[in-house]
């Protein structure tokens, strides 16, 4: 029986990769004030801001990160092919009240499980963690840290995971709607050397 509750968005292309890299993308969490999950919410929101872009409110955060993948603002092609071939899931898999809520302690441990589930079954090259806080709550599971050095001599943390003989690296990034999570020309550098170790 599956520990997740809210699936994740596995774009169709996922196998092949993003320039030939299988990347997750881990945000935190969904909002549901009424506390209900809806399975599918995660694949809903993606598709929503990559296929049908509508003015959402989360669209920006979207767009922010899309910016500090590729250096640029994409195309709406690009965009649409950067979704299909990545993993999109939300580590925390019961819903928070609404966005700059703490989340309740007791749901970063019991979601665990369903994170060590994901990362079983698609196994990525590379892991993108949108945010200090959920970086910081992430559990260790036997790995190591490790350090990237920049051009400019700032570093940046990433963690990683021993799963199923393979060695997974999370990056540590600003979350993507933080004033220093705009700052995708930044971030642009710190992730190409990431999905370049």
């Amino acid at each position: 029986m599956s520990c997740i509750n809210y699936k994740p968005w596995v774009g169709k292309d996922y196998n092949k990769g993003y320039l030939g890299k299988k990347i997750l993308v881990l945000g935190e969490s969904h909002y549901a004030p009424d506390g209900k999950i809806d399975e599918e919410l995660t694949q809903w929101v993606v598709r929503d801001i990559a296929y049908e872009p509508g003015g959402q409110n989360y669209l920006a955060t979207f767009t922010c990160f899309e910016r500090a993948i590729a250096g640029r603002q994409m195309t709406q092609a690009e965009r649409i092919e950067f979704w299909k071939s990545v993993v999109f899931y939300n580590y925390l898999q019961f819903p928070t009240e609404g966005p700059r809520k703490t989340p309740d302690p007791e749901h970063w441990a019991k979601s665990a499980d369903a994170f060590v589930e994901l990362l079983e079954k698609y196994t990525p090259d590379y892991i993108i963690v949108w945010g200090v806080r959920l970086y910081n709550a992430l559990p260790d599971l036997g790995g190591h840290r490790g350090v990237l050095r920049l051009e400019n001599k700032d570093t940046a943390d990433y963690w990683v995971y021993p799963i199923k003989g393979k060695e997974i690296p999370a990056l540590k990034i600003h979350h993507p709607s933080a004033p220093t999570g705009r700052e995708w020309e930044y971030w642009h550098k710190v992730i190409d050397k990431f999905i370049n170790l």
